[in-house]
């Protein structure tokens, strides 16, 4: 089988039953059902129903704990294929030792970019040379400068017809540069979303290139890997689709919500867990994120809220203050 040949496993999109709808509006009205109900062990199976062991009837279980421990499964699913991209590297660069040894060569598809302008020449001429599509990911903050560049380039691209998508964290919505850049770059058919949990930066071109952050030791900008092994490309844009699966429609308007919050879903999650006793370091473990992030969400709470310390935070997120944000969950 050539490598060509090789396909990446499709994921199904996330559907319900009409049985399994029928019973969860049951169960949010108050109903305890049987297990033989038409519909309750999909329910079980996302967590939704939860078994009575007195009655011998299923219930509505817990929406909160049901959301978190979901989220939690789909992190654990992208931890574990950027493991597996890992060990390939590993794989790779023992046959590329191997190779040199017997005097051999061959293309591996994986080159590491050592500077941030080599970093971004390589991005700059690869979206230059789309042909389909070109999809990235952006977890951290972009300067304006830059996004003003960058929305010259991309509305290029979009006007080629070339496919446009873009992943930016729920704060993107309060910062003017990204604002800007999501206006105009959705005025000419590019499809933007935001996520409030933790997401891979990478840039997709085509199937046929990526450009990806070094995971080696501590997150740094200005370096990174170009891929083109074939296996590998098909790998970041299963990761890819599985990010975008979770996030959610952005034109550039500024919140998602209709009222006004100060809160993201990640920053709530935070409050929730520091509230619970947690250590800032815990809290960034179980999150998935590092404790740079954390920090840095811890910051701009407290000048959205105007208090300057955690005690003082928490005081809020506990009062009438903040019971609208308490219930966005």
């Amino acid at each position: 089988m050539e490598e060509t040949d090789i396909k990446p496993p499709k994921v199904p999109p996330f559907d319900m039953s009409e049985e399994a709808r029928a019973l969860l509006h049951r169960l949010v009205q108050g109903d305890q059902v049987e297990s033989a109900d038409p519909g309750r062990a999909e329910l079980a199976a996302l967590g939704l129903a939860v078994h009575n062991p007195h009655c011998d009837l299923w219930g509505l279980s817990d929406l909160s704990h049901a959301e978190q421990t979901a989220l939690a499964a789909e992190r654990a699913g992208i931890a574990e294929h950027l493991q597996r991209m890992r060990q390939l590297s590993e794989l790779h660069g023992e046959l590329r030792r191997e190779l040199r040894n017997t005097k051999s060569s061959s293309v591996d598809g994986i080159e590491f970019l050592d500077r941030l302008d080599i970093v971004t020449s390589t991005i700059s001429q690869a979206m230059d040379s789309a042909r389909s599509r070109i999809r990235t990911a952006h977890p951290q903050d972009r300067k304006a400068e830059i996004l003003r560049k960058a929305a010259e380039s991309d509305v290029k691209a979009l006007r080629r017809g070339v496919a446009f998508q873009t992943l930016y964290p729920d704060t993107a919505r309060t910062r003017p540069g990204e604002q800007e850049w999501a206006a105009t770059v959705s005025e000419h058919g590019a499809e933007v979303r935001t996520v409030a949990t933790a997401f891979e930066r990478m840039i997709l071109v085509d199937d046929k290139l990526a450009v990806v952050a070094d995971h080696r030791g501590e997150p740094n900008r200005d370096i990174a890997f170009k891929v083109t092994h074939p296996g590998m490309v098909a790998l970041l844009h299963h990761i890819y689709e599985q990010q975008w699966e979770r996030a959610e429609p952005w034109a550039g308007g500024r919140l998602l919500r209709k009222a006004e919050t100060v809160t993201t879903g990640r920053s709530r999650r935070i409050l929730n867990k520091l509230r619970e006793g947690r250590t800032l370091k815990q809290i960034a473990t179980e999150l998935g994120v590092s404790l740079r992030t954390v920090n840095s969400d811890l910051n701009k709470l407290y000048e959205a809220v105007g208090v300057n310390t955690q005690f003082a935070l928490g005081v809020w997120w506990s009062s009438e203050a903040a019971a609208d944000e308490r219930k966005l969950g």
